[in-house]
């Protein structure tokens, strides 16, 4: 029986004891009193129905209290209420285990440091090659929003045995409008892949122009405009140096300014994706120095087959292009990005730093007559074999829907990828000496083949199989005994093999 049908009754109910408890009264004796007139009950009525519109009231009050503070569940417990409060926590979780081949065969063991050190760098350290396993990521936090069209994010990671900070940003846009502001610690604008959420990404590792060209998390502020209908973005931002949360170092005082715009059109059945993002970056007045170096395709070492050591330079800028579409369950996605270094060609640095080249570049560099320029790219495709299709939202990957996962007597998502990733950090490269000298930078080619398997058996958790080829030439480590090419330096070739594993839970 609902509310309004019990309320009903019992004022009928009432209304009828009242008619008819005097008649009653009147058939077995004299009344005491004379009986309540027509209007005596009415009053009586209408003051039960307004003791019940009460009652009702305060149900109907205890109802909107109770849903309140009643959690929904999106991969974990999301409270919020009317006046536009809401608080969730967040994290991921992510552990990896991998091997990375020592190049070529090497007699011996425990060998170290092979290679000829770069101007600013350091050569190969074989032990830290091989078998290994790492908590890659471990990021707890909370997002949630704040009445006025404000919202928030805090991340901490806490992995390898510190404390680190992921996103920590405040947002504001207004209802209604298209205007985003983003202001705090957060990636800059670099690149799709970038952008992309980590939990979200087709390998363990992101591109190897994200690694080789330094990009990390800035502290900053970005105005967007996002198109109301999800066809384009536009964003804007102002960022400073990578260490500016957690240093206590006041010359910190590198900055970045980047723009980047997105167009996703629909095109028949296919989901576009257009991207342009351009980066003027501005090393810090103590360090004016820049470097760019890449691991082969996993963390599970921290050896980079291509470094360009320590290079003297104001900054450098960056134009990269992205295409990407999704077909069904098929996607393809492809980067290209073009590195401009801004080169000092002399040792002077004025009175902050003093004549010294060291002390300007906070170490050994090379002093270039022109400014050297790098170039990195990608291309990838994927294919869900279980019919799903991959996640794309506001000009970024987004979490992928399980059609039919374990817990519903499913076999989950089950995803095949393949990538070509290619980065030259060579400049006019000389033959000789593999050091890079003021004319040229020998800071190596690697070109990666990669391919990976993915389950995903409901929608936050994922394991992940990848398998990476590497094929270098050049660099600090194109010596014997790494190959026995005869070769000038800077074209010598070798291999390295990544295989890695990945379990990951994320909410």
């Amino acid at each position: 029986m609902t509310i309004s049908k019990f309320t009903a009754g019992l004022l009928a109910a009432s209304s009828l004891a009242l008619v008819a408890a005097p008649a009653l009264a009147q058939d077995q004796a004299a009344p005491a009193e004379a009986a309540p007139t027509a209007e005596e009950t009415a009053a009586q009525t209408a003051f039960l129905a307004a003791q019940v519109e009460s009652l009702q009231a305060q149900i109907e009050a205890l109802k909107k209290q109770m849903t309140n503070v009643a959690p929904s569940w999106k991969g974990a417990p999301q409270w919020a209420d009317s006046s536009g409060w809401s608080f969730k926590p967040k994290g991921v979780i992510q552990f990896d285990a991998g091997y990375v081949s020592i190049p070529g065969k090497l007699s011996g063991v425990g060998l170290q440091s092979v290679g000829t050190s770069v101007a600013g760098s350091g050569a190969i350290n074989t032990n830290n090659l091989g078998w290994n396993m790492r908590a890659r990521r471990l990021i707890f936090g909370a997002e949630g929003s704040i009445p006025g069209g404000f919202g928030y994010k805090f991340e901490l990671q806490v992995a390898q045995g510190t404390v680190d900070y992921e996103d920590l940003v405040l947002t504001y846009q207004k209802p209604g409008s298209p205007f985003l502001t983003t202001i705090g610690y957060q990636y800059p604008l670099s690149s799709l892949e970038l952008l992309t959420s980590n939990r979200f990404t087709s390998f363990m590792e992101r591109a190897t122009m994200n690694d080789a060209f330094g990009y990390g998390r800035r502290l900053g502020g970005s105005v967007a405009y996002l198109d109301p209908a999800g066809r384009y973005t536009l964003t804007a931002g102002v960022y400073g140096g990578n260490e500016i949360v957690d240093s206590t170092n006041f010359n910190r005082n590198a900055w970045q300014a980047s723009v980047r715009g997105t167009y996703s059109p629909m095109i028949g059945d296919i989901q576009a994706h257009l991207g342009l993002t351009f980066q003027h970056r501005v090393a810090a007045s103590d360090t004016r120095a820049v470097r760019y170096r890449a691991r082969p395709f996993s963390q599970t070492t921290d050896q980079r087959f291509i470094d360009t050591g320590r290079i003297a330079a104001k900054g450098d800028d960056v134009l990269g292009v992205e295409v990407a579409g999704i077909y069904k369950s098929l996607h393809v996605a492809s980067e290209v990005q073009k590195l401009w270094v801004r080169g000092i060609s002399t040792n002077a640095f004025g009175p902050n730093n003093g004549p010294a080249a060291a002390a300007g570049t906070a170490g050994s560099a090379i002093f270039p007559q022109d400014d050297p320029d790098f170039l990195s790219a990608y291309i990838e495709a994927g294919y869900f074999l279980t019919g799903e299709t991959r996640g794309y939202k506001g000009g970024k990957w987004d979490r992928t829907k399980v059609l039919n996962p374990i817990d519903k007597g499913g076999w989950g998502a089950w995803q095949i990828n393949g990538r070509v990733d290619y980065t030259d950090l060579g400049d006019r490269v000389a033959p000789g000496a593999i050091a890079s000298g003021t004319t040229y930078v020998n800071g190596g080619k690697m070109t990666g083949y990669q391919a990976s398997l993915i389950w995903l058996p409901i929608d936050y958790i994922k394991f992940m199989l990848q398998y990476s080829h590497a094929h270098v030439e050049g660099g600090i480590g194109a010596v014997a005994p790494f190959t026995t090419s005869t070769t000038a330096f800077f074209d010598r070739p070798y291999n390295v093999d990544q295989a890695g594993l990945r379990a990951q839970l994320d909410f």
